[in-house]
C-alpha cells in the first residue's frame, strides 16, 4: 500500500466521518523510514482531514516522546504529533506504553528467543521501567475519545496499572512459560555493538535506535489526561498473559506450571 497515494488517500478519507491512524513500524527498512511513517504521513493525513472537515483524528503516537530523546523513532514521533497538532483542531493524540495482547511484539518474540536460547538479554541491567498497557484497553480509549465530542485537541498517555522494569516483565514471562533461563545483564554501549550486527536482518531482534530507546523510562508522567480521565479500568498483565503466552510453554495450556 502506497501511503502517499494523495489521490486514493482522499477518497478513503472523503468517505469517513472520523480517521483513526494506527500506522508505524519499529524498525527502519529500505522502503520504510520512520521520518516519512510517522511524521511526514501524519503531516499529510491530518491536512486531508482538516480540508474534508473531518469530525475527529485519532493518532496512536508513544509513550516517552519528548525533546530531549534521542531515539529516531521517537523524535519522528514527537514531529508527527507536531504535524497533527498544526494542520487539524479536533485531533485526539494517545501515547500508550508497552503493548501487551496475543499478537504482541513484545512478550511473543521474548517468548520466542527462549524457545531457543539459553539466556535473555537485560540491556542496562534491565532496569528501564514500563507500564505496559493491554491492547484492548487502547481500543476501549479510542471509542471513548470518539464518543465524547468535547474531546478535541488532547494528548492522553495511556499506560496499565502497574510499573515494572524490564528485569520484572522478563520474570514474570518466564514464569508464565515455566522456562529458566539465565538474564544477563549487558551494558548499552555493548548492546548498541551487537544491534548494529542484528539489525542488519530482514526482521532484525535488536537496532541501535532501540537500545538508545532502552536508557528512557516508558511510563506515565501525569502531565496529560490518562486512562483515568476517560474512566477506563485498565487489564493487568497477570489477567491477560497467561491466556495467549500458554503456547511457548511445554505441554502447552494444560502444563502445570
Amino acid at each position: 500500500v502506497n501511503l502517499f497515494d494523495e489521490e486514493r488517500l482522499r477518497i478513503l478519507v472523503k468517505s469517513s466521518d472520523v480517521v483513526i491512524n494506527l500506522v508505524g513500524i519499529l524498525y527502519e527498512t529500505k522502503k520504510q523510514k520512520f521520518e516519512d511513517i510517522h511524521a511526514k504521513f501524519p503531516d499529510l493525513l491530518s491536512k486531508l482531514c482538516s480540508e474534508l472537515n473531518i469530525k475527529k483524528l485519532v493518532h496512536i503516537s508513544a509513550l516517552g516522546i519528548n525533546e530531549t530523546v534521542s531515539s529516531q523513532y521517537m523524535q519522528s514521533k514527537l514531529k508527527g504529533e507536531k504535524n497533527i497538532i498544526n494542520n487539524f483542531n479536533r485531533s485526539v493524540i494517545l501515547r500508550p506504553s508497552v503493548i501487551f495482547g496475543p499478537e504482541d511484539k513484545f512478550f511473543n518474540q521474548f517468548a520466542s528467543i527462549a524457545e531457543f536460547f539459553p539466556a535473555l538479554p537485560l540491556i542496562g541491567g534491565g532496569l528501564t521501567y514500563f507500564q505496559p498497557i493491554y491492547v484492548g484497553d487502547i481500543a476501549k480509549s479510542i471509542m471513548a475519545v470518539l464518543e465524547k465530542e468535547e474531546i478535541n485537541n488532547n494528548i492522553f498517555e495511556l499506560g496499565g496499572p502497574q510499573i515494572f522494569t524490564f528485569k520484572e516483565l522478563m520474570k514474570i514471562l518466564l514464569k508464565e512459560i515455566n522456562k529458566k533461563r539465565f538474564l544477563v545483564p549487558i551494558p548499552f554501549l555493548f548492546a548498541k555493538f551487537q544491534a548494529k550486527i542484528l539489525q542488519l536482518l530482514p526482521k532484525p531482534l535488536l537496532t541501535t535506535d532501540q537500545v538508545e530507546m532502552l536508557k528512557y523510562d516508558n511510563i506515565v508522567t501525569n502531565k496529560y489526561p490518562t486512562l483515568k480521565d476517560l474512566k477506563i479500568i485498565p487489564e493487568t498483565i497477570e489477567s491477560v498473559l497467561p491466556n495467549y503466552i500458554w503456547r511457548f510453554r511445554k505441554g502447552g495450556q494444560f502444563a502445570k506450571l
